[in-house]
């Protein structure tokens, strides 16, 4: 009987080792085009998930200047969690994908490597452990162009101009009487 019981405890050892990797593997992936992008430009996000019934996965953004605990895609002032998530609906297969657009977001992006974070339920960087979760690193140049200057500050400087040429003469015509 001893016998019997050791081939049966090396065939389960086996397969414990065999499938172990599959277990350990990432639920969550992300990968980011291009991931040198300059700030204004569009980034494109994708992964995949292999975990059952997953609906949408979660994105959130951290880097130099913003909340330590992530904030949304979408506005760089407002902090992941508590309802607050940028999401990217998952299909058939597990593939997700997201398009950043850069250049039009609230908040500013400063020169410098941001990490976007994938997660498979809605929470922010304190609470990931234990979840499933990705991220990847963006490295971000100055603008290529940058945006020309509102029409409504020249604008102002036009009238603080147009006021002081208008305040000299009215003082030079004081003057004269």
């Amino acid at each position: 009987m001893y016998r019997m019981q050791k081939p049966i405890i090396w065939a389960i050892f086996c397969l414990i080792i065999l499938f172990l990797p599959v277990c350990a593997s990432a639920a969550v992936t992300i990968h980011a085009d291009p991931q040198n992008p300059s700030i204004g430009d569009r980034v494109h996000l994708w992964g995949t998930t292999s975990l059952n019934n997953t609906i949408a996965v979660y994105l959130l953004v951290t880097g130099p200047g913003l909340d330590p605990r992530g904030v949304t895609m979408e506005n760089l002032n407002l902090p992941a969690g508590q309802g607050y998530f940028s999401s990217a609906h998952v299909g058939p297969g597990g593939y997700w994908e997201y398009e950043w657009n850069t250049g039009y977001m609230v908040g500013a992006l400063h020169p410098g490597t941001y990490t976007v974070h994938v997660v498979s339920v809605p929470v922010n960087i304190l609470h990931m452990a234990g979840q499933d979760s990705a991220g990847v690193n963006i490295t971000f140049s100055p603008p290529d162009n940058p945006p020309p200057i509102p029409l409504s500050v020249f604008g102002v400087i036009g009238a603080i101009l147009a006021g002081a040429i208008l305040i000299v003469a009215l003082n030079r015509e004081r003057n004269r009487t």
